[in-house]
C-alpha cells in the first residue's frame, strides 16, 4: 500500500498549502502536483502580487482567465514532513483560478529514489 505524503508549501514565510507531487520525471529530476491552498481565495492574484512585488518572471499571464506560469519564485519553500526543507533549484507555479500546479526542479538521483521511491520505481522498474 502507498503512503502519500503531503509536502508543505511556504511562500515568504507563510503556509499557503501542501501538494503530493502526483508527478515526476525521474530523469530530469522534476517533481510536479496539484496545490491545495490554505485560506487563499484567489491563488491567480495572491502569485501575481507576489511575482510583481518581489520581481519575479511571469512567462504568461492572462487575467480574463485567472490563468498564470512562472519561473522559480525564490521566495517558495517546500517542506517534507520531517520538517526539512526540500533540496533542489526550487518551484514554479503554473495555473488557472484555483487550480495550480507546482513544479519543482534540481531533485537528485538520490533524493529521488529515497523520497519518491515511487515515481523512480514506476519509471526504472526498479529500485
Amino acid at each position: 500500500m502507498k503512503m502519500e505524503k503531503n509536502y508543505i508549501l511556504e511562500l515568504d514565510g507563510r503556509n499557503i498549502g501542501y501538494t503530493k507531487f502526483e508527478y515526476a520525471d525521474p530523469p530530469m529530476g522534476v517533481i510536479h502536483g496539484k496545490i491545495i491552498f490554505n485560506e487563499i481565495t484567489s491563488p491567480y492574484d495572491f502569485f501575481k502580487d507576489h511575482c510583481l512585488k518581489f520581481n519575479v518572471q511571469i512567462n504568461s499571464d492572462f487575467p480574463e482567465d485567472k490563468f498564470i506560469d512562472t519561473v522559480i519564485i525564490p521566495q517558495l519553500k517546500v517542506f517534507l514532513e520531517n520538517g526539512d526543507q526540500l533540496q533542489g533549484w526550487g518551484g514554479a507555479i503554473a495555473g488557472m483560478d484555483t487550480d495550480f500546479e507546482i513544479q519543482f526542479g534540481g531533485i537528485t538521483s538520490e533524493l529521488m529514489q529515497s523520497e519518491f521511491k515511487h515515481h523512480y520505481v514506476n519509471y526504472y522498474g526498479h529500485e
